[in-house]
């Protein structure tokens, strides 16, 4: 990646996989291919297991979510087909803590998040921190959320739970 290229991050689980995912993904590329010098790059932090456990309401959610080494191998998979649509590169990085290479990296333009007020207020404390180490901050940008047949959000909870499926249809 170049400077001159627009990088944007984002991060998370990305166990199982689904629309509501695929919508931040989407965004992330969107807005690393859409302005400026060469193609753009998109960051994706995916969480490590000590990291995901201590994000989740409930840590024992943690142990459903399968190894890093699984969960990194369906995320690439998901980003080689969303890859194709944009002119960005992409890379997987690992998240060993909660703000990961956005609170550090200097050639990162944009933070990509869902809606859910956790997420904004950790964009805004991610943002209050580069400004501390003299970062510039981070252009938001926040991903629509995706929602099952039956009007509530799509979540990875709700498809562990076996109430909707990666696409959101509801399961009998």
């Amino acid at each position: 990646m170049t400077r001159s290229e627009r990088a944007a991050i984002l991060g998370g689980t990305f166990t199982p996989v689904h629309n509501g995912h695929r919508a931040l993904l989407h965004t992330a590329f969107q807005t690393a291919s859409h302005d400026g010098a060469g193609d753009g790059h998109v960051v994706v932090g995916l969480t490590d297991s000590a990291v995901a456990k201590q994000t989740r309401s409930d840590p024992d959610h943690a142990s459903k979510l399968g190894s890093f080494t699984d969960r990194q191998a369906q995320l690439d998979e998901e980003l080689q087909k969303l890859g194709t649509t944009y002119s960005a590169s992409y890379e997987i990085v690992k998240l060993e803590d909660t703000h990961g290479p956005a609170a550090s990296r200097a050639d990162i333009d944009a933070l990509i998040v869902s809606p859910e007020a956790k997420a904004q207020r950790r964009a805004y404390e991610l943002n209050e921190d580069r400004a501390e180490n003299d970062l510039p901050r981070l252009e938001i940008h926040t991903a629509p959320f995706v929602v099952a047949e039956d009007g509530t959000r799509i979540s990875s909870t709700r498809i562990r739970n076996g109430e909707i499926d990666e696409h959101g249809r509801l399961l009998e």
